[in-house]
This record gives C-alpha cells, structure tokens and sequence, in this order.
C-alpha cells in the first residue's frame, strides 16, 4: 500500500493557490520566489527551502508578486496531533529536497518496485520531519522566545501569554515544544530567570544600597508581596531569608558559594 498519496509541483512560476482544504496531511516545499502562505487565517512569509506540514481540514492558500515554485504532496498516517501547522527550514545542504526530488521522480516514472522505494523514502523524509521538529536549530520559534523572555525580565509589562500569540503555531504545541527544548513551560522559564536576577541583585545588595522592594521591581514584580511569594516558593525561604543564609555560608571558608542558589523544584506553574 502507499503511504504517500499524492505527489506533484509547481513547475512554472504561481502566483495564487486558491483556499482550500485536504482530508490528508499536507507538506508544502517552497523551492523559488517569496510570497505568503495563509493558514488557517494566519499570514506567514515564506522563501526557498521552506516547509510547511499542515494537518487535515486547515485551509490554506498561498499566493507572491514574483511568483514561486513548490513541491507538494498529500498522506495520512501520521502520529502528530492536528494542530495550527508546522514550518521548518531544510538542512543547509538541502537534504529533505533531494529525496523529494527522488520520490517525485519515482512516482511520476513508476517504474519496476517503484512503490515501495516511494514508501521508503517517504519514512526517511517524515523522520526528517521529526528530526526538524525537536531540533533548537531549526525552531526559530523557541529561540525567538527566549530572547524575548530574557529581554523583558525586568518589564513587569511583559506578558507571556501576549507572547505566544505572536507566534504562528498552535499554542498548546509550542508551549510543548519550549519544553522540550528548555525543560520549562514558558512562564516558568520567565520565572526562573526573574529569581536568578533577583538573587544577583541580593548579592550585590551592599554595594548597590537596592532595598528589597526596588530589586522586586528590577526583576518585574510591581508588588513586593506577590514578588516575595513567588521567590519563597521557588527557592523556599523568603529573599530576606535566602541574602541571610547566603551570607553566612560565604563567610564560611570551606563553603563559598560561587553561584546563586536557587532551589529546583517539580511544582508546575500553570503555562
């Protein structure tokens, strides 16, 4: 049986696709032009050597001014969860195009055993897939967010939640995705930053004459109380607490600790 149900491309310049849907997965692989894919009502740029996967029942369209070329093609057994879309970039040395390449090639010529080297080489292009999909690499996504996050420690502005919706992929997926990458949800990531910084402002207390409210507000808590909560819950004493303790230890000459303490924990905040 074939896995992949259906194979072709663009081979002049395109300069629209209507809107439509699949009942199958689809994979779109922009090989020339610039223009915008819209999915599901989000407009994403694209540009050669892009992918797209889109899921069952999204709509989708995509349409440039100078026109683009594509490979494209339809399956259905695949073990991700319908979501948003997903949108990769190949490998620098174009390896998910040349197997395209190939499986376009065996497809359209069907030759002798021509479907099962078709399904052979569609397992290796959907491991890419996977492979595109775990890879911090390739996720701009993850290190947009965390460039964003470490930019905004001290914003108490900042909202994770407004955060995620910039980004163009389904929210539950990407608060996934950061996980997996960082081991953190995103707001515990914010949180955990935040701590380490307000545990570097504590150490310097001395010479910076901070109280332990204008640090609170360093580290983007505008209320000092919810700031001491927070700090206690993720290190376990209060931040008054932890400067004492710290200081004692570091007058200590067999103990001087090099780095700020911060407590792990296996509490999960919701986000």
């Amino acid at each position: 049986m074939l896995k992949l149900n259906y194979i072709n491309r663009h081979e002049n310049p395109t300069y629209h696709v209507e809107l439509h849907t699949h009942d199958m997965w689809e994979i779109i692989y922009y090989t020339e032009g610039t223009g915008i894919a819209e999915i599901n009502n989000r407009k994403v740029a694209f540009e050669p050597h892009d992918i797209f996967v889109i899921p069952p029942g999204i709509p989708h369209r995509d349409y440039s001014n100078v026109g683009f070329k594509s490979y494209y093609y339809t399956f259905s057994d695949f073990e991700f969860k319908p979501i948003s879309y997903f949108k990769f970039r190949d490998s620098d040395n174009l390896d998910f195009l040349h197997i395209l390449e190939q499986i376009y090639r065996e497809y359209q010529m069907k030759r002798n055993n021509w479907r099962n080297i078709v399904n052979s080489l569609y397992e290796v292009l959907f491991h890419y897939i996977v492979s595109f999909a775990q890879s911090p690499a390739q996720n701009k996504y993850v290190a947009h967010a965390l460039q964003e996050i470490g930019d905004n420690v001290a914003n108490p502005k900042f909202s994770i939640d407004q955060l995620i919706d910039e980004i163009p992929l389904n929210t539950d997926y990407f608060r996934k995705l950061f996980l997996h990458h960082t081991g953190r949800t995103p707001l515990q990531y914010l949180t955990f930053k935040r701590i380490s910084y307000a545990q570097q402002l504590l150490i310097s207390k001395k010479v910076s004459k901070l109280s332990i409210k204008e640090i609170a507000w360093k580290c983007g808590y505008e209320d000092y109380y919810y700031f001491s909560r927070v700090f206690k819950k993720e290190v376990g004493v209060s931040p008054r607490e932890w400067l004492a303790q710290w200081n004692r230890d570091s007058n200590l000459p067999e103990h001087r600790p090099k780095q700020p303490y911060l407590q792990s924990s296996n509490k999960t905040i919701a986000n």
